[in-house]
Parts: structure tokens; sequence; C-alpha cells
């Protein structure tokens, strides 16, 4: 009788247990957060081109100018720049043209950026007089601004996600019990603001660029509980 008794006993507290369980709903969201900051980094990308009768002259047409680049740059310890792009192809060349006319096209690229603009940009303008051609020119988010950034954006679509599970279990005449799971989205590189790369102004020595703020978003789904 003891043991039928302590059977019966378990049976009850597993029923109750289950039906505990089915009671809970299940709520699938997510939320989005997102916020705007002034970008802390100026971006420049500007091209050395050169065109020769033979390959040889065209390299080194495009490393000299290459050379008197870096040297400039390098005058700056404040802004990093990284070399990009190297080529060197022929180009097509019309009958009975005379052999002195260029066929071969050189040409590299070089990225500099830094956190005083004002710096950058007088730097644009003395590779613009020695004849590099600007490709962009973005105001950007340097990596420690944009963590920070995504971080703000996490921390309200995460209390923005709260808020919700619980107004909709009010909705619902229910209770927020717990999010069973979260997942958060992978932290998508940051792009510069669509209107940054018309800076450069022809008529100028110095280019100019506009700062503007930078969205930044960041979504969290999860699936919450709510009880009676």
């Amino acid at each position: 009788m003891r043991m039928a008794h302590r059977i019966s006993v378990l049976v009850a507290l597993l029923g109750t247990i289950s039906g505990t369980a089915l009671a809970d709903t299940k709520l699938s969201l997510a939320e989005t957060g997102t916020v705007r900051v002034a970008p802390d980094e100026l971006q420049a990308v500007l091209q050395t081109e050169a065109e020769a009768p033979t390959r040889q002259a065209a390299q080194a047409q495009v490393n000299r100018a290459t050379d008197s680049a870096l040297a400039a740059i390098h005058a700056n310890p404040a802004i990093a720049v990284s070399t990009t792009g190297y080529g060197v192809w022929q180009t097509p060349r019309p009958n009975n043209t005379p052999a002195t006319i260029p066929q071969w096209h050189a040409q590299q690229a070089l990225v500099v950026h830094g956190g005083d603009g004002e710096a950058v940009l007088a730097l644009v303008g003395t590779l613009q007089a020695q004849g590099l051609a600007t490709q962009a020119l973005d105001w950007r988010l340097s990596p420690a601004a944009e963590k920070a950034a995504h971080d703000a954006a996490l921390h309200q679509a995460i209390l923005a996600l709260r808020a919700r599970a619980e107004a909709v279990a009010a909705l619902l005449g229910l209770h927020f019990g717990s999010f069973a799971a979260v997942s958060l989205d992978p932290r998508a590189p940051i792009s510069p603001a669509p209107m940054m790369a018309r800076a450069a102004s022809l008529g100028n020595a110095t280019p100019q660029a506009v700062r503007e703020d930078i969205p930044v978003s960041a979504t969290v789904t999860a699936e919450a509980l709510l009880t009676p």
C-alpha cells in the first residue's frame, strides 16, 4: 500500500508540472535598436596612374609618384596609410600608331585615414597637387567608436524587447515569465553616410568633407514565455 501511495503522489506531481508547462504561451518577437553617432575618422582613397610605351616605364612612373606621396603622408604620424590595387596592363594601340604612343597603363591606390579631419583634408589637397586622383573621401567610425555605438544600440534593443514582451502579455491577460531563447544578430560593417563622398571640390586647393551622423543598429530576436 505504501508503494502504491508513493506512485500515485508522483503521478499527481508530474501531472501538475506538465499542466503548468502546457499553460505557458510562447511568444516570438524581435526588436531593433538604432543610435546615430558622429563619425570620428576621415578616410580618403587616392590613386596614382601613369601611361608609357613600356611596362617598365609605366611602373617606374607610378613607383615614383607613390614614393613621393608616401613621403608626404609619413610627415604626419597621426595619419595612417596603406597601399592597394597595384596593377599594370597593356592598352590597345590602333593600327599605324607610332611606337611612342603610350600603350601600357599602371596604377596604385593609397588609403589614408585619421581622426584629425583638417589634417587629412590638407594632406589630400597636397596629394591632389602632386597629381593623385581622389577616388573617395568619407567620414567613418573608428573600430572603437563603432563597437561602442553597437553596444548602445544593443542595449536599446534589449530594453525594447523586454518592454514589448510585457506589453503583449498584458494585452493577452498573461504575465511575462522569462526568455526561453535570445539571439543577437552578428554585427555588420558600418558604411559611411551616403553623401559623404561628394566632398572634393576641383576648384579648391583643399577639398571639403561635411561630417554627418552615421546610424548604427543592432537587432535582438527572442522567444518569451508568458504565464497565466
